[in-house]
Parts: C-alpha cells; sequence; structure tokens
C-alpha cells in the first residue's frame, strides 16, 4: 500500500479485521447496554447520526490525540453532546482504567472528566483506545458503528455476528472511506495506512 493514501486499505468484509478493532477498541470494558441509537431503521439513524456525528467526532478525537492536543481532544468531547447513555458508558470506561500507565492522552481525559471539564463520551474514550492500539481510521469507525448497533440490542440471547453486522451496515461503511478521505489530512498518510 502506498504511503500517500490517507485510508486505511481494508474491507469492509473483512470479518477479522473487525474483530480484531472490536477488541482493541473495547480493551478494558465490554458494549455498553445503550449508547444513541436507540430506535428506527439503522441505516436512516447511520447515515444522519453516525456519519453525520459520531464519525467526524471519532477521526477529529484520533487527529487530536495523535497530535498530543489534550486541550483539542477535552473541547471536542464536550461539544458531542451523545447523551447520558455514552456518557455514562464512557465515565465507567475512564473508572476501569485509572492507573493505567500504558495511556497517553487518556488519563489526562480522565483527570478533566473527574474535574468537571470534559464530559467523558464514550465515542472519545473509543477513539482514544484506538489511537493507543494503533486501530486505523477504518476498523476504529467500523469498531464504533457495531458498538451502536450491538449496544441497541442488549436482550437478545443470542450473540450476534459480525458477519451479521456487517450484511446489515454495508450501505453506511461503504461512505467510510469518503469520510476519511475528508477528514484526514494528508499529513496524517503514515498512521492512515497502518
Amino acid at each position: 500500500m502506498s504511503d500517500s493514501n490517507p485510508v486505511y486499505e481494508v474491507s469492509p468484509g473483512d470479518v477479522d479485521e473487525v474483530i480484531r478493532a472490536v477488541r482493541l477498541c473495547l480493551t478494558g470494558t465490554e458494549v455498553p447496554a445503550k449508547l444513541t441509537w436507540k430506535f428506527g431503521l439503522f441505516d436512516a439513524w447511520a447515515n444522519r447520526v453516525f456519519l453525520g456525528k459520531i464519525a467526524p467526532h471519532l477521526l477529529a478525537i484520533r487527529l487530536a490525540a495523535e497530535a498530543g492536543d489534550v486541550p483539542a481532544v477535552i473541547t471536542a468531547d464536550n461539544a458531542l453532546g451523545g447523551g447520558e447513555h455514552t456518557t455514562a458508558a464512557g465515565r465507567a470506561w475512564l473508572g476501569k482504567q485509572r492507573g493505567a500507565k500504558h495511556l497517553e492522552v487518556l488519563p489526562h481525559l480522565a483527570t478533566a472528566v473527574g474535574a468537571g471539564q470534559s464530559a467523558g463520551e464514550f465515542h472519545t474514550v473509543l477513539a482514544l483506545q484506538a489511537h493507543t492500539f494503533h486501530v486505523a481510521h477504518l476498523p476504529m469507525l467500523q469498531a464504533a458503528l457495531y458498538c451502536e448497533w450491538r449496544a441497541a440490542r442488549p436482550d437478545e440471547k443470542s450473540v450476534l455476528s459480525i458477519e451479521e453486522f456487517l450484511r446489515r451496515s454495508r450501505s453506511v461503511m461503504s461512505q467510510f472511506p469518503a469520510l476519511i478521505a475528508s477528514h484526514v489530512p494528508a499529513t496524517s498518510n503514515s498512521l492512515a495506512s497502518r
């Protein structure tokens, strides 16, 4: 793969890569029982809310983390406004990571949350985890979308497969490469292509 390509080229149907991204992004926690998608058609919600608000937020957090810009992370975290479920899930996740020395930006976010200066949104923590564990942009977005999809189904007894998620969300995920290309500057090419 060329270093000039800002999009990590993984097939949207690459089950193993999505599973890997979900595991790495969720290190230290599980998919919460509730996030932002509550009801209605998943594609309609994903096109409106995920692509319009959450995905750009995830990419902005990643870029701020790559630059070590903690104030930008805090500003973006406060701007997301994901709601009480995403804030509760993010804060609980941060609480589980207390004292983790390997993390770069997450402890700063946790301090800001503890001081009442930052919301502590789930998607902010997920993007910082993706940065910490070198999960590329595309798999990070796939993992975040999977979390939303899975969180809206907490009562289902069977484990929902990644394959089913990929099948149902194909049209939404087909828009990720263009979104990444429009939000990730050329200077981040080497980080985007990992």
